[in-house]
């Protein structure tokens, strides 16, 4: 058995403030991507095993398996042990939500493959229990998230477009980039124009959704000039709108079209391979958008 498990973009990222438990009210846009995890499941097993083709991710804090045995635990004379491999394809460090939508994808394929009968509001509550971003990455459509991302409210919308994603050699901490965002002076925090976002979205209107990206994290970031200058790269290439998605690293580029996409990335690795230095190291990835309704 094999599914898969889509990474994410942020269109829209704002941290509202700190919250009395040490987490962070957010308001952010979570957009599903093509670019995906393949988890490879048996039940030709005795017990549990997890793999990955990355060692350090094959332990057993991982979500994968916190997701599993989360399940197991409510539903253990329905659940069978089972052997999963995880093959990594979206980058680490990333801000795409990699972990989570590993953790998600196996959630959502037990409930359904073990009929278990959860609601979308009970998975989103285990989901919510084990990483702020897996109830986003468990939908193949858009998303409006409040809370710590886990409140989360259906963006209807069939927009889809290609991307280009730069993922560079540096990674920024998570727990690190949340102080960063702490300390920044609230005058310096942009007017929110999120409802903007969704309408723009909800119409089609792809011009008007790059122009209204935003990431709060982009000014917290430790390396603001190198974020900057692959931004601009993109938009150099021929990009309509770019940004830092998560707590980064990953920078994307919207495109109208996969033959820009596609000249653009070819620029880019020429670029590269004459010896730019600010793309020296870095990955590229060629996916787009997912909107899709009918996989729910």
């Amino acid at each position: 058995m094999q599914i898969w498990a889509k990474g994410k973009i942020n269109l829209i990222l704002y941290v509202l403030g700190q919250r009395p438990d040490g987490y962070h009210d957010l308001e952010l846009i979570f957009q599903p991507v093509s670019l995906a995890d393949r988890l490879d499941l048996s039940e030709d097993t005795e017990e549990f095993r997890f793999s990955c083709q990355i060692p350090e991710l094959a332990t057993p804090d991982n979500l994968v398996c916190r997701g599993y045995q989360a399940l197991k635990a409510l539903f253990p004379e329905k659940i069978p042990p089972l052997a999963i491999h995880l093959e990594k394809n979206i980058p680490q460090g990333a801000g795409m939500g990699g972990g989570s939508t590993d953790c998600s994808a196996l959630l959502v394929w037990m409930n359904e493959h073990y009929h278990l009968g959860l609601s979308r509001e009970e998975l989103i509550r285990i989901g919510a229990g084990l990483g702020a971003d897996v109830p986003a990455c468990m939908f193949s459509h858009a998303t409006l998230g409040h809370g710590i991302g886990e409140q989360l409210t259906d963006i209807r919308t069939g927009l889809e477009y290609p991307l280009l994603l730069i993922k560079p050699e540096i990674s920024f901490s998570t727990g690190r980039m949340y102080q960063r965002v702490d300390q920044l002076p609230p005058a310096g925090r942009k007017e929110r124009r999120t409802e903007e976002m969704v309408r723009a979205m909800e119409k089609g209107n792809l011009k008007q959704v790059a122009g209204l990206l935003y990431n709060v994290f982009e000014e917290a970031v430790p390396e603001p000039e190198y974020i900057r200058i692959l931004r601009q790269k993109l938009m150099s290439a021929g990009a309509m709108g770019s940004l830092m998605t998560g707590s980064g690293s990953v920078v994307y580029g919207i495109f109208d079209g996969e033959e820009s996409r596609n000249e653009a990335m070819e620029q880019l690795r020429k670029a590269q391979s004459a010896g730019d230095a600010w793309l020296a190291g870095c990955r590229f990835f060629a996916c787009h958008t997912v909107n899709r309704w009918e996989e729910e």
